[in-house]
């Protein structure tokens, strides 16, 4: 028997017994639509969660530390056993799957002046790996572009043009109150461009030339002397709003810069520091290593996010960073999806059995026909593949009805949703998408459709097993023989 023929066949007894075929199909539409509405409403709850959880960072960058406690022994670390964040664990680092770049940060120990213009001002000088870095930040400029390694360019953060005062101008105008009849003496001493206001939140200082001033402190005879440097730079650009403030007042240089600027902040002149001292220092040099202060792992997606922080706990790694509670919320919503899974899943055991009965009965009904069909050359096979075929497209037609009344049932709950402002009153109405688009309450991803349409056909053919067997297992003269 020809596979076309076949179909055509089956296409024939489904239509002659429409109505049943009809009915049979509604338990299984029922059954697939819980089930895919349940799991529908479980993920977009999941998905608006971490949603919300990547408000507080970004969950493919992670922070990573030296881990100082050992939770499985209940134990601190020894010092001599703990991580260092050196090269070595750079390396160490970018050898682990998942894990697209490895960003280490190295701080300046010492404050910082920015001065660009008349303005001037405090900053933090922060070193990065610019090869490492630099496919990741670019999409994080705002204006300007992204470091290129030279030493003389520099990257602001958001706050910095807005931090930076002019301090000329707040002397003329504390010398403007104070000479006003005393009755503004009592606010001399604020700083004119205070609270963020309009010209200092508009100054743009993206592609001027700009001094970094460092200043160090060294004794002579026990006597504090300073000395200044001065690192002529250019401001190449600057990077978008962040809710991040630790880096808020952040100015980005090269590692190199940084690891020559401590260098510099740290190095005693040896001629004016003692005998003594200088002993101490040439031997603390040769037992220190170089640190880097902080290192940032960019993970290549975040479905590899959990993977990547069980081997960086493996390996002694501490990881600071929203991701750690992404296991949790993944355990938490996995144990839903499979109590509400297993209770739709009861409509689709009931809509299974009643396949059985309904291929039985067309078993009992076409008696005559399957003897007819085995006398004219039809083999064993053949029977059993047409009763399977049968009940797998009915099956699969209630897969379909259940898909799309699926489908219009997520649509009016992400409606009501929305206009009743359950979203709000969750705290999930921000965290979409790049382009600001709203929360959805339930989402039905592609292939939980595909898993629903291929689920329902083979609970079809499993409920057509035994009805196949039987079919094929009569005798081809009792059956013609048959009323």
């Amino acid at each position: 028997m020809k596979v076309i023929d076949s179909f055509r066949i089956v296409w024939r007894n489904l239509w002659r017994m429409k109505l049943r075929t009809a009915l049979t199909s509604v338990g299984v539409m029922i059954g697939t639509a819980a089930i895919v509405a349940m799991m529908a409403l479980s993920l977009g709850l999941k998905e608006n969660a971490v949603k919300s959880l990547e408000n507080f960072g970004n969950l493919t960058e992670m922070d990573v530390e030296p881990m100082y406690y050992d939770e499985e022994k209940d134990e601190p670390i020894p010092d001599d056993q703990r991580k260092r964040l050196n090269m070595e664990a750079v390396h160490e680092l970018k050898k682990i799957p998942g894990i697209a770049a490895v960003m280490p940060v190295k701080r300046l120990h010492e404050q910082t002046k920015l001065k660009v213009g008349r303005r001037e001002g405090y900053v933090e000088l922060v070193g990065v790996d610019v090869n490492e870095s630099a496919a990741y930040r670019k999409n994080e400029i705002e204006k300007g572009t992204y470091l290129t390694g030279s030493p003389q360019e520099v990257v602001v953060a958001y706050n910095v043009p807005r931090e930076l005062r002019d301090v000329e101008k707040e002397k003329r105008e504390a010398r403007r109150r104070n000479a006003n009849n005393g009755r503004e003496s009592d606010m001399s001493g604020m700083p004119f461009d205070m609270g963020g206001g309009g010209e200092s939140a508009a100054f743009n200082i993206v592609d001027k030339a700009a001094t970094l001033i460092l200043t160090r402190e060294y004794r002579i005879d026990d006597e504090p002397k300073y000395e200044k440097k001065e690192l002529r730079v250019r401001v190449v650009g600057q990077l978008q709003k962040s809710d991040n403030f630790r880096y808020s007042s952040a100015v980005y240089v090269p590692l190199g810069v940084v690891k020559e600027l401590n260098d510099w902040v740290n190095r005693g002149r040896g001629d004016e520091v003692s005998e003594g001292s200088s002993r101490r220092t040439r031997e603390q040099a040769k037992k220190d290593t170089f640190e880097f202060d902080q290192i940032t792992v960019k993970v290549e997606s975040r479905e590899q996010v959990e993977s990547v922080v069980k081997a960086l706990k493996e390996k002694r790694f501490e990881v600071w960073s929203p991701a750690r509670e992404l296991e949790t919320i993944n355990n938490f919503f996995f144990v839903i999806q499979m109590v509400l899974g297993g209770i739709a899943a009861v409509s689709l055991l009931v809509a299974t059995i009643g396949i059985v009965n309904t291929m039985i009965m067309s078993i009992l009904e076409r008696t005559k026909e399957i003897g007819i069909m085995k006398v004219i050359g039809a083999t064993v096979l053949n029977i059993r593949w047409l009763f399977l075929m049968e009940s797998g497209f009915i099956g699969l037609i209630g897969g379909l009805a259940g898909l799309g009344l699926a489908w219009g049932a997520v649509e009016l709950v992400n409606y009501f949703g929305a206009s009743g402002g359950i979203m709000e009153n969750l705290n999930m109405g921000y965290g979409g998408g790049p382009e600001g688009e709203q929360s959805k309450l339930a989402v039905i991803p592609a292939w939980l459709s595909l898993f629903a349409i291929g689920f329902s056909f083979v609970i079809g053919l499993l409920a057509g097993i035994f009805p196949a067997i039987r079919a094929s297992r009569l005798s081809a003269l009792q059956a013609i023989r048959s009323e």
